[in-house]
Formats: structure tokens, sequence, C-alpha cells
């Protein structure tokens, strides 16, 4: 493989923090990420491997894809766009696809730890995560994980959003939670089984959106060691919020649902991170037992729920959690 071939990838998961990583790794000088910041090569462009011809006007998703980005970049192209990001456009957009050009990408961040960050890439089956490791054997992993119920509902709004609907209602809503493509997004331990069966514990990164809100800058921190690069000073998009996307509060109904959905895995997540993924659990729980009819604030750990655990731990707030998967499976069982 090409000696421009990324160091590390990010694979999700989707409504977790990946742009805001994504956005703050941008700013790092030893750091170089792509223009684009999804390039679906392993879900998408490695298995289809479409003509141009067929990227224009085939009725596939990668094809789709193809035409949703290139408008969006032809329409920065007229604001202002560099030679050089030019002509990355240039090779994105109109070259054939295949292990060369997907290395090729990577070219003009020779000498800096590259990257890409593509959120589906934590649905993959087991055999493409085995491509990906025979294809990157050294890459490092980064993974990102968001309380399941705040997750999917971020998700099933942004769907909705899609669709052009003015408004869903609660059957939508439920039908969407159900759904494959809700449902493996946020199946974490089918994730990490998968690529940790693949790669070792040291090159897998989990991350926690809670760190992303509580102690951002510390995250950035524990990120760049994991990459090999030295931290920065100051990050001036760390304090950023692009993880929303769901409104301010979930209907009371809707949260229950999706906390009866995720009670029984959140168990298993509880037991082998404790620290935030206990606090889901204990969200699922509570939400399950008291069964809210009112709104529920969207990021649960600004609702009396976050409160109401820290007096269940002695009133002691979490420190931070996310570090190496091999790292995580050792010390931080906190309860």
């Amino acid at each position: 493989m090409s000696a421009d071939a990324p160091h590390f990838i990010g694979i999700g998961a989707q409504k977790a923090g990946t742009t805001w990583l994504y956005r703050n790794l941008q700013e790092h000088p030893e750091v170089w990420l792509p223009p684009e910041k999804e390039l679906h090569y392993f879900d998408e462009k490695r298995i289809a491997r479409r003509s141009l011809v067929g990227r224009a006007f085939g009725r596939t998703v990668e094809g789709a894809r193809w035409r949703r980005q290139l408008r969006r970049h032809a329409r920065g192209a007229l604001r202002g766009t560099s030679f050089a990001e030019l002509r990355w456009l240039g090779r994105y957009f109109l070259l054939g696809w295949d292990d060369g050009w997907y290395a090729s990408l990577f070219a003009p961040g020779h000498g800096r730890s590259t990257g890409e960050v593509t959120p589906s890439y934590a649905i993959l089956e087991s055999e493409h995560v085995a491509g990906i490791r025979e294809l990157l054997p050294e890459a490092k992993i980064v993974f990102l994980l968001r309380n399941p119920i705040e997750r999917a509902w971020s998700h099933a709004m942004m769907e909705v959003r899609n669709t052009g609907a003015s408004e869903a209602d609660r059957d939508d809503f439920l039908r969407h939670f159900e759904e494959p493509r809700s449902t493996l997004r946020t199946d974490y331990a089918r994730t990490i089984e998968i690529w940790e069966s693949h790669y070792p514990a040291d090159q897998i990164f989990v991350g926690f959106l809670e760190d992303i809100h509580f102690h951002p800058e510390e995250l950035l921190t524990r990120v760049c060691r994991f990459l090999g690069v030295a931290p920065l000073d100051r990050w001036s998009n760390a304090a950023s919020r692009v993880y929303g996307g769901s409104g301010a509060t979930i209907p009371g109904e809707l949260a229950v649902a999706l906390a009866e959905l995720y009670r029984a895995p959140l168990h298993e997540l509880a037991s082998r991170f404790g620290g935030y993924a206990s606090w889901w659990r204990f969200c699922a729980e509570h939400l399950v037992d008291e069964r809210p009819t009112g709104e529920v604030p969207a990021q649960l750990f600004t609702s009396p729920l976050w409160d109401a655990w820290l007096a269940e731990r002695g009133n002691m707030p979490p420190a931070p959690q996310s570090a190496p998967l091999s790292e995580l499976a050792l010390s931080q069982r906190t309860a």
C-alpha cells in the first residue's frame, strides 16, 4: 500500500461528535484531513467501483451521495477555493475508485498524520473490516459513542428532515427507532467486537460524547496522544457544539420507547466500560420506571437525571473516560 495511505480512520458513531472531531483535528498543524469529511470508500466506493457515468446518472446510494457532494463543493468553488483543494476535488470526483485512488487522496498530507472520518464504517460487516486491516494494518481507529437514547433520537430527527416532512407522528418515529439503519448504528458492542477481532485493542480509541461536553480539551489531548501528535495548547473549536441535530427535547413517550429498546444492551456496555455507560444504563432504567409524559431534554446530561446519578455516586463527577480500548478494558470499570 502507498506511503500516503491514511494513518487513522474515524468510524463513527453517527451523531456522536464525529464532525466536532473532524473540525478540531483540521486545525492541528501535524494532522491532515481531506476537504470532504466522509469519503465512504470502504462502505460504498470500494464495493461498487462505479464509472463516472454511473456516478453521474445511476440510481444508487453511492451515486446520489457523489452528486450531493459535487453540488456542495461546486457552490464552494464559486466562493473561492484554493488551487490545491481544487486539485484534490478533481481527483476525488473524476478518477476511478480503487485502492490506489484512495491512497492518493491523502498525498497532500505527506509528512503529517493523515486520516478520514466516515461514521458509516461503524456498521460494516466483519469481512469488510478484514479488508481494511489487510489494506491498512497499522491504521488507528477512533470510535466515538453517545448515549443510545440521544443518538437514536438525533438520527430519527435528521431522517425526518431529509424526507421533507414538516413533522412526523409517533408511529413514524417508532418505526425508525427499530429499523436496522438506526439500531445497527447504536449497536456499539457489535461494532467493537468486529473491529477488535481485526485490530489490536491498543489501535482502537473509544471516546464518549459526555467528554466532548464536560472535558473537550482533555479528550482532544488524549486523541492526539493516541495518534502520536503533540496536543495543542489551545483549540479554537473545542467548545463548539456540532453533535445536536435533535431539537431541545424528546417527547416523554418516545424517550421511554428508546429506553425500553436499549435497556438490555446498555447492561452489557455498562458492565464492560462502567463510567458513562453506567450513566446511560441509569437513564434507561429511570425512564422506563418513571415513564415521563412531558418533554425530556434531548441531551440527557442536562436533565435532572444527571444530578440523580451524581447523587448515587456520592456527588462525584466522572473524570474523563475516553481512551484506547486496551486502557478502558483494564482501568475504566467505575460503576
